[in-house]
């Protein structure tokens, strides 16, 4: 009997120690707002689909890209997805497209636009069902072929996002490896699934490992992490997570100094299973980076920050941004 009661004596003080330690994790203060070094003025947006989509007035998308400029925004991912079944792109107006990369060689010359492509995988279905399906050859072929034309249009790159894509999936890498020498010269770019030690059998596609995100690092340019729909329902435990991220990204690549890795900033205000809009905002996310961020030297392959995304940035969110991340007190 005197054994039994030990027994349940250390098991009940490790449950009484483990409560505490996720106490402490979910709710003691995590992270500063103290000067920092961590801006080089390289950050991303995710643009929304009507600036390739309908014409639109040189002077509003003058006000567009010196807005952007302005704020330190160095990349901007234009939506123009998703791939339909046959790996084709949706309807989208290309007067508007050449004059929307004219503009912006003219206001901002600095900036690199690269349009935002990929979409759902068959099998899935979010809003509407999956279309990408990345055991399909034939598919991956045109999506390829799509993606040159985009590029013979004069962008400085690709942006691909295709989700939900499991740990460790071949066929996304070998549709990297094609884009890779389809667009020569120009950027691959990734939106990169969030980074995990492990990725769990019942839900492979909700962290990708280190060894995944080298092997996507042979082929990509830039890794944009989603550190966002972590589900975790404290503004410490979320802040913790992407200081985590963006921790594990800057050791993780460096060993390269090619691939660069931006982090992802949610801008959005919905509130549901995954994500809740007191928890993950952009305050605790660029807390969280620059956390992470802190007393590490990563070969230079920390680059920025990227909104997720233009249309939900509030005048108020600009004004985090501007404190937290690029150390400006906006009047």
């Amino acid at each position: 009997m005197r054994v039994v009661r030990a027994v349940f004596r250390a098991v009940a003080l490790l449950a009484v120690a483990a409560v505490a330690a996720c106490a402490y994790l979910a709710f003691v203060p995590y992270g500063d707002a103290a000067p920092h070094p961590f801006n080089q003025n390289r950050n991303a947006i995710w643009l929304e689909h009507r600036w390739l989509e309908k014409a639109h007035s040189a002077e509003e998308m003058e006000q567009m890209f010196r807005f952007l400029d302005h704020h330190g925004i160095v990349y901007a991912y234009p939506h123009l997805i998703p791939f339909d079944g046959a790996g084709r792109l949706p309807l989208h107006d290309r007067e508007q497209m050449r004059a929307l990369l004219a503009t912006a060689r003219r206001v901002a010359p600095d900036m690199k636009v690269l349009p935002w492509v990929g979409g759902l995988r068959v099998g899935y279905k979010r809003s509407r069902p999956g279309t990408v399906d990345l055991g399909d050859l034939g598919q991956r072929q045109r999506i390829v072929a799509e993606c040159r034309g985009l590029m013979d249009e004069g962008f400085d790159g690709i942006h691909v996002n295709v989700e939900p894509v499991p740990n460790g999936d071949d066929d996304f890498i070998a549709l990297l490896r094609a884009l890779r020498t389809a667009i020569g010269g120009g950027i691959l770019s990734v939106s990169a699934t969030r980074p995990g030690p492990f990725a769990p059998a019942f839900a492979p596609n909700f962290f990708w490992t280190a060894d995944y995100y080298a092997r996507l690092a042979d082929s990509a340019d830039q890794l944009v992490v989603m550190t966002y729909d972590t589900a975790l329902f404290t503004p410490m435990l979320y802040r913790r997570y992407v200081a985590y991220a963006a921790g594990f990204m800057n050791s993780t690549l460096a060993r390269t100094s090619r691939t660069r890795v931006l982090v992802g900033i949610p801008t959005y205000k919905e509130t549901g299973l995954m994500h809740r809009k007191g928890v993950e905002t952009p305050e605790n996310a660029l807390l969280g980076v620059v956390a992470g961020l802190r007393g590490r030297t990563g070969g230079g392959t920390f680059e920025g920050v990227a909104l997720y995304a233009e249309w939900t940035t509030d005048p108020e969110d600009w004004e985090v941004y501007e404190r937290v991340w690029r150390g400006h007190t906006v009047p």
